[in-house]
């Protein structure tokens, strides 16, 4: 536990005198705190810019928790956001079937979100980026037949989607959100649930669930390919 002390101004006079929980320590280094209600997310400077935006966007839009603060100081940037309600899909209580449809039922109600003011639109490039940087070489597939059709997640896995109850109750983690191809979130989707439910019985129900009729195969395989 930590005091709030020694946090810069504009987030210590939302934290108060709360005591800080530390929660886990993530990609790039970045550290999550709990802190009553909210949750803190420290990582080194620049890194959380591009959350706070989209943590914005998708709050406006009805699709996540409430940006309180962010802040930065010589070093580090500094996310204050609101607790989102109930707990991340990998703990769902019920059928995995019905976790399944559920999820695919975000997440197309996630892509068919008016998404013109998008601040950022470059999911596709970060998908392709990231994909040269781990195999030390370009991606050799037909990257043009992506499209930039839907406002996604970026890292649409089951951790970082949250039911209340069995109903949605938003996103998380938005630091890969923006626009892009719908199928790179269908296909960490896809991925992400026979990996929680070590079995692939339901991912189709999750692809009947979303839609066939806007589900491409080709861009779909594509993406399977990149992620």
């Amino acid at each position: 536990m930590k005091e709030a002390g020694w946090l810069p101004e504009g987030i210590r006079r939302h934290v108060g005198a709360a005591y800080l929980a530390e929660e886990s320590l993530g990609r790039s280094g970045a550290r999550v705190f709990d802190a009553g209600g909210c949750f803190l997310k420290i990582a080194p400077r620049g890194e959380l810019e591009r959350a706070a935006a989209m943590q914005d966007y998708f709050a406006r839009k009805g699709l996540g928790a409430p940006l309180i603060a962010f802040d930065q100081d010589g070093a580090r940037d500094y996310l204050l956001v609101q607790t989102l309600p109930g707990q991340n899909a990998c703990r769902w209580p019920g059928e995995p079937a019905r976790l399944a449809a559920a999820l695919g039922e975000a997440i197309r109600a996630l892509h068919e979100t008016d998404a013109r003011d998008c601040p950022l639109a470059d999911v596709n490039e970060r998908w392709i980026d990231a994909y040269g940087k781990e195999h030390g070489a370009p991606f050799a597939g037909d990257v043009s037949i992506l499209q930039k059709d839907a406002l996604t997640h970026g890292d649409c896995c089951l951790p970082n989607i949250f039911f209340d109850g069995g109903c949605f109750a938003g996103f998380i983690d938005l630091g890969d959100a923006g626009l892009g191809d719908r199928h790179v979130d269908l296909s960490s989707a896809v991925w992400s649930l026979g990996y929680n439910l070590r079995t692939t019985r339901w991912n189709e129900r999750l692809l009947d669930a979303y839609g066939r009729d806007a589900i491409d195969a080709a861009r779909l395989a594509l993406c399977d390919q990149l992620r």
